[in-house]
């Protein structure tokens, strides 16, 4: 799960800051619009590939906890079954 968090944080990463200056669309009246629809759907990406991230470390953390839980009941089992 880590390697997949850090996956999607790095995609993420590469969403932020990239804002479209509105003279690339030329002297089009909606330059502006376009530029600024751009610059939302790259906030929303960023946005969103952070929540994938959170989501799954929490995951990593969830899968590690009940790893942990298993060993330690099955250490108690394996405990219980020795010879008084």
């Amino acid at each position: 799960m880590s390697s997949q968090a850090g996956q999607f944080g790095a995609i993420g990463d590469g969403f932020s800051g990239q804002y479209g200056n509105p003279d690339i669309f030329g002297k089009l009246g909606s330059s502006g619009a376009i530029s600024g629809a751009v610059s939302a759907m790259d906030q929303a990406g960023a946005r969103e590939f952070e929540a994938a991230e959170k989501v799954l470390r929490k995951v990593e953390g969830a899968l590690d906890a009940i790893q942990t839980n298993v060993a330690n009941v099955e250490e108690v089992n394996k405990n219980s079954m020795r010879a008084v």
